[in-house]
C-alpha cells in the first residue's frame, strides 16, 4: 500500500533537480527531506484516507501534500520535533481543499477490500468488512472537526500534542473533543446512539 502511496523515488529526485535550479545548494534538504518523507509517508496517507475515504484520492493528496512540503522545507526548515505536525498541517489543508473541490463524499470500498486479511475464512471476511463499513459510516457520519480529530488520532496514528497543533487548539481540547468524537463512533457501531 505505502508503495503505491509514496512518491517514488525518481519523482523525489525530479522535484530536488527542480528545486535545485532556483534555490542555493548549500542545505543538503533533499537528503533530509527524503528522510521525513520516509518516516511520515504512511501515517500521512491514512489521515488522507481517513478524511477523503478513497484510496486513489487519497494518495493524490498526500503526494500533493508532501510536494508542497518539499517545495518549502528550505525556506521553513520546520523544527525536527515539529516536522510531523507541520506535515499533518499541510496535509489537513490539502484535504480540506479536495473536499471544497469535489463537494461530493465518496464511499470507501477499495478500503474494505484492501482490509480484509488474506487467508481468512469467508466469514471472518464479511464480519470484517461489515464493521469497516459500520465504522466509515459512523465517521463519515461525524461533523467535519470531529472527523478530522479521528482521522488525526487513529489513522494517522498522531498523539494529541500533534493533534492539538494541526488543529490549533490546546492539547486538552483535542483530547477531550477526540473522545467524545471516538465516542459517538462508538455508540454508532454499537447501535447505542
Amino acid at each position: 500500500m505505502i508503495a503505491a502511496v509514496a512518491l517514488r523515488s525518481w519523482e523525489l529526485k525530479r522535484m530536488s533537480d527542480v528545486l535545485a535550479g532556483t534555490e542555493a545548494r548549500a542545505i543538503d534538504a533533499p537528503l533530509e527531506f527524503e528522510e521525513v518523507y520516509r518516516r511520515h509517508a504512511a501515517p500521512l496517507y491514512r489521515y488522507c484516507l481517513s478524511q477523503l475515504g478513497d484510496p486513489q484520492l487519497a494518495e493524490d493528496v498526500a503526494a500533493d501534500a508532501f510536494t508542497a512540503a518539499f517545495a518549502a522545507y528550505r525556506r521553513v526548515r520546520p523544527d525536527p520535533a515539529g516536522v510531523r505536525a507541520w506535515l499533518f498541517r499541510i496535509a489537513r489543508n490539502a484535504a480540506i481543499d479536495q473536499r471544497r473541490r469535489s463537494k461530493r463524499s465518496r464511499h470507501a470500498s477499495a478500503l474494505l477490500a484492501a482490509g480484509t486479511a488474506e487467508g481468512a475464512s469467508v466469514e471472518t471476511r464479511a464480519e470484517l468488512r461489515g464493521d469497516l463499513r459500520a465504522v466509515i459510516t459512523a465517521v463519515a457520519a461525524l461533523p467535519h472537526k470531529e472527523r478530522q480529530l479521528v482521522g488525526l488520532r487513529v489513522a494517522a496514528g498522531l498523539p494529541f500534542s500533534e493533534v492539538a497543533m494541526v488543529m490549533g487548539m490546546r492539547e486538552a481540547a483535542a483530547r477531550q473533543a477526540t473522545h467524545r468524537a471516538l465516542a459517538k463512533v462508538r455508540a454508532w457501531v454499537t447501535g447505542e446512539g
